[in-house]
C-alpha cells in the first residue's frame, strides 16, 4: 500500500471519527526570517505601548504638575518618558514595514534580475512563472504565505543567469554544451547555480526570506543524471560531489517550492500528459522527496501534503490540457483587396 492510499484511508476514518482539532497541529509553524533586532524592537515596542503609553505618561505628567507643585523635575522626566515611548513605538512601526508590501515590491517582473531572466534565459523564466502559480496556490490552500511562495519562486533560479546555455530549458535543439564536458565538470556547473543565485540576490538587495528559496529549493539532492554518467566510468564516485549543498527546506513555503519545481519539470517532460499521468507523476514526486528526507525539517504535515498534491494536479492538468485539432482549409483564404485611394477620392 503506497503513501497516498494510506492517507486516503486515514481521511475516510477521520470523517467517521473526527479527531480532536484542538490537539492536532494543522497550522504551519512559520520559519521566522526576521533578524534578532526586530524581535528586540518588538518586545521594547510592546512594553513601551503597554507600560509607557504616551497618553498614560502625559496623564502622569499632568498629575505630577497638579498634585506635586514645584516638582518640575518629575514633569520633565514624565514628558521625556512619553516622548521616548512614542518614538520607540513609531520606530518599531517604521522598521517593520508589512511583509506583504515588501513581497509585492519584489514581485514586479520588471525588477532587474527578473527582467534579465526573461531576456537571457527565457526557458528558465517560463518554468519560473509556471511553478510560481503552483507554489502560490498550494501555499494559500494550507494557510502558508502564498505571496512569499510566489515571489520566492520567481527568484529561485536566478543563478542560471551566469551560464544559461548549460541548462536544458535554454538550449536549442541538438546543441548541448555538456556533450563535450566530463560529468564532474557538468555537475559542478549545475550545482553552482545555487551559489551564483545567492550571490546575485545579495548584490541586488534581495531580502533574506526570498534568498532562502534559492538555497533550499534543491535541498541536498544528488544531480542524478551526471552522477549516473560518472558511475558508468567509476563505481567509486562520491555522491556528495554530485549533490547540491543544501540546506533542505526549512519552511513550508520553500518545501512547496521544491515540490513545485520538480513536479512542473517532470510533467512537462511527459510524452502524453493525460490527467491520470499527471496525477501519478505528482504523487511519485512528493513521495520521492519524502523518502529522500528532503522534507524532514519543513513544518508541513501529511494532510497538508495531500492538499498540495491536489492543487498541483488541478493546475498542471489545466496547463497541459488537450486542444481541439483545427481542420485545415480546403483552399487558401483570399485576402481582401486593398481599397483604391483614387476611387475613394
Amino acid at each position: 500500500m503506497n503513501l497516498w492510499q494510506r492517507l486516503s484511508e486515514r481521511d475516510a476514518a477521520d470523517e467517521v471519527n473526527p479527531p480532536d482539532r484542538g490537539k492536532r497541529d494543522d497550522a504551519v509553524a512559520r520559519t521566522s526570517f526576521a533578524p534578532r533586532l526586530d524581535k528586540v524592537l518588538e518586545i521594547v515596542a510592546v512594553s513601551a505601548r503597554v507600560i509607557l503609553d504616551p497618553r498614560v505618561s502625559f496623564a502622569l505628567a499632568i498629575a505630577i504638575a497638579v498634585f506635586v507643585p514645584g516638582r518640575k523635575g518629575e514633569l520633565i522626566t514624565a514628558l521625556f518618558v512619553a516622548i521616548g515611548a512614542l518614538l520607540v513605538y513609531r520606530a518599531h512601526q517604521w522598521r517593520r514595514i508589512p511583509d506583504h508590501i515588501r513581497w509585492l515590491a519584489w514581485a514586479d517582473l520588471n525588477m532587474p534580475l527578473l527582467r534579465r531572466l526573461s531576456l537571457e534565459a527565457p526557458g528558465t523564466y517560463a518554468h519560473t512563472i509556471a511553478m510560481a502559480n503552483l507554489t502560490e496556490a498550494a501555499c494559500n490552500a494550507i494557510g502558508a504565505d502564498g505571496l512569499l511562495g510566489r515571489v520566492g519562486s520567481y527568484y529561485h533560479d536566478v543563478g542560471k543567469l551566469r551560464k544559461p546555455q548549460h541548462f536544458v530549458e535554454n538550449q536549442p535543439r541538438g546543441r548541448n554544451p555538456h556533450d563535450k564536458l566530463k560529468p564532474a565538470t557538468s555537475a559542478s556547473i549545475i550545482r553552482s547555480h545555487v551559489r551564483d543565485g545567492i550571490e546575485l540576490a545579495k548584490e541586488n538587495g534581495v531580502p533574506r526570506p526570498i534568498r532562502a528559496f534559492i538555497a533550499e529549493h534543491h535541498g541536498t539532492l544528488p544531480i542524478a543524471y551526471f552522477l549516473a554518467k560518472a558511475r558508468e566510468r567509476d563505481d567509486s564516485v562520491n555522491a556528495i560531489e554530485y549533490s547540491y549543498p543544501g540546506p533542505i527546506p526549512q519552511s513550508a513555503e520553500t518545501a512547496i517550492c521544491m515540490l513545485a519545481d520538480a513536479a512542473e519539470a517532470k510533467v512537462r517532460a511527459l510524452a502524453d500528459p493525460t490527467p491520470a499521468a499527471i496525477r501519478a507523476m505528482v504523487e511519485a514526486t512528493i513521495a520521492q522527496r519524502m523518502e529522500e528526507g528532503q522534507l524532514a525539517d519543513a513544518p508541513i504535515t501529511l494532510r497538508q501534503l495531500s492538499i498540495v498534491r491536489e492543487q498541483f494536479v488541478r493546475i498542471l492538468t489545466g496547463m497541459f490540457h488537450g486542444r481541439v485539432e483545427y481542420p485545415s482549409p480546403a483552399r487558401p483564404l483570399a485576402l481582401a483587396p486593398k481599397p483604391d485611394s483614387r476611387a475613394s477620392a
